[in-house]
């Protein structure tokens, strides 16, 4: 069962699709974060959506891992250019 993604398979840059998808998180009320890393963005998908929503869009190089930190921020490792990136994400239902 695809539960975010194209079902087809496909990759791309829209809402229903991500491309290289390196990392997935979920917050206290059930939302999945899904680090999509050939679009450079940090996708959130409701339970049963048919698409996510871009939370996150930024310059990285090779992400590979994320994570919530204690004040519900998201944490990246971005690889390639050697750094680690934080940002506020609000979850609230």
């Amino acid at each position: 069962m695809t539960v975010a993604g194209d079902p087809g398979g496909s990759s791309g840059p829209y809402a229903y699709q991500l491309n290289s998808p390196t990392g997935i998180q979920f917050d206290q009320y059930g939302y999945m974060y899904i680090l999509d890393s050939s679009n450079s963005r940090i996708q959130k998908w409701y339970p049963g959506a048919t698409y996510g929503l871009t939370v996150v869009a930024t310059t990285m190089s090779t992400p590979y891992g994320m994570s919530f930190d204690l004040l519900g921020n998201l944490v990246i490792a971005d690889t390639n250019y050697q750094r680690i990136l934080s940002f506020a994400v609000w979850c609230r239902k």
